[in-house]
């Protein structure tokens, strides 16, 4: 039953959008997983850090990526969806 809830939010994922003011073509990729640990199992990852903030309060956490890059992710939980979005913290050398 849990996959039948989790399409249902997914069919209201554009009307979330809508209702916040979040372009839909800001939306990078959407994806289900039955054992999220934060209680969404949905997880949609966002271009613009703009559109996080749309969404209401968020959280931020620092991570170190491939060759110790840091990157900082906002991340959000409405309507039983998780929304991310990643920056990178400084511009990469060339």
């Amino acid at each position: 039953m849990k996959l039948a809830n989790a399409v249902s939010r997914i069919t209201e994922l554009p009307k979330i959008l809508e209702q916040h003011g979040v372009a839909s073509e800001d939306v990078i990729r959407v994806e289900y997983s039955s054992s999220s640990a934060d209680n969404a199992d949905i997880l949609v990852q966002l271009f613009s850090f703009e559109s996080i903030k749309k969404l209401g309060a968020y959280d931020i956490e620092n991570t170190k990526g491939y060759e110790d890059e840091r990157w900082r992710q906002y991340k959000v939980i409405k309507c039983g969806i998780s929304f991310i979005c990643w920056q990178r913290e400084s511009e990469a050398i060339a």
